[in-house]
């Protein structure tokens, strides 16, 4: 019975994926960071199938499918910093760690290996596991790193999902190919892991794809009234950054405003990313901070402060997160931006 309930929930969850890659696929063009959700995807529906009867079958098509489970970790760091990391662009760095993390498995891509080379493959199988977790770890500090700043309410709610359901359902993965337990407890975490899959997949289908209105369903025709328009707070928040300059203020952080407005954080956080397009803190406060450096490094009056002075009265805690706004926004370093204005 457990065994049957096993495969449907498997079958369920690979059409569901592939589900959720064909529609990735469609919108595509909106991003390369959409690739990497299709990869994924496809990466996990390679672990769901690989112990199939065909692959059992087929070497070859086993082999593709272990290549394809084995990049899981890799796809999964990868895929947290598309989705969290507002900064984030898609490298051929990626290719470096595929191929780090498959090399790690090299042992299953050789059948029978001699005695001799028992301890070797003993090597690769811890060597395996460990960048496997490494890679899941990784992939939990970028949701967590960037967490404090997170602007858009719908991405801090899926966050808790990503770190607490996928990070600990691929190390249990992980670990659960090396420990040995019996078939009645396998049967019953895979099928734990297949109802995992299915939810996230649902949940995440549900919340970023949705049903236009047409011939079946009508839609409604009366506008919602926007929850980002708070004038009140809006021009109380022009006042501290204009007249106060609270941006200079060392530390920073949206819930520490929010104490000094006397308002709520989620109305503070609505009011930057919906009226004022900001997607995260940091970046909301490097665009006042970066404007009064510009002047300042232009002013032929103030040529005499280092950049290093300046960095610390705009409210930066060392120089080199202020050298890193500073390109990022004016594609030029503050050293070369003052020689280029005072020159």
């Amino acid at each position: 019975m457990f065994e049957q309930i096993n495969e449907v929930l498997q079958v369920g969850s690979v059409i569901l994926l592939l589900v959720t890659g064909l529609l990735l696929l469609v919108h595509s063009k909106q991003g390369k960071h959409l690739w990497l959700g299709i990869c994924f995807g496809l990466s996990i529906v390679c672990y769901l199938i690989v112990g199939s009867e065909a692959a059992r079958q087929s070497r070859l098509l086993r082999l593709l499918l272990l290549t394809g489970a084995f990049t899981n970790p890799v796809f999964f760091w990868f895929l947290a910093k598309a989705i969290f990391d507002d900064h984030f662009k898609p490298s051929l760095a990626i290719v470096g760690w595929l191929v780090l993390i498959i090399a790690t498995h090299a042992n299953f891509y050789f059948s029978n290996p001699p005695t001799s080379l028992e301890l070797l493959v003993d090597g690769f199988v811890i060597a395996g596991q460990i960048t496997s977790i490494g890679f899941v770890v990784a992939a939990f500090y970028t949701a967590i790193k960037t967490k404090q700043d997170d602007l858009i309410d719908s991405r801090l709610h899926f966050r808790n999902v990503f770190v607490v359901v996928t990070a600990v359902l691929t190390i249990v993965s992980i670990v659960m190919e090396v420990i040995p337990v019996t078939p009645l407890t396998e049967i019953y975490f895979k099928i734990s892991q297949r109802i995992c899959i299915l939810g996230i997949t649902t949940w995440f289908l549900a919340n970023n794809f949705s049903i236009r209105p047409g011939i079946f369903f009508l839609g409604n025709s009366k506008p919602k009234p926007s929850d980002n328009e708070d004038p009140q707070l809006k021009s109380s928040l022009v006042t501290l950054l204009n007249d106060q300059k609270i941006y200079r203020k060392e530390g920073l952080t949206i819930r520490r405003l929010a104490e000094l407005m006397n308002v709520q954080e989620y109305r503070l956080r609505k009011l930057i990313n919906g009226q004022l397009g900001f997607k995260n803190f940091n970046d909301f406060l490097n665009q006042y901070r970066i404007d009064e450096a510009s002047s300042i490094l232009a002013d032929p009056t103030q040529s005499e402060k280092t950049v290093q002075e300046i960095s610390y009265q705009l409210g930066y805690q060392s120089i080199g997160p202020f050298y890193k706004a500073f390109k990022e926004m004016k594609g030029i370093t503050p050293t070369s931006f003052r020689k280029v204005h005072l020159s």
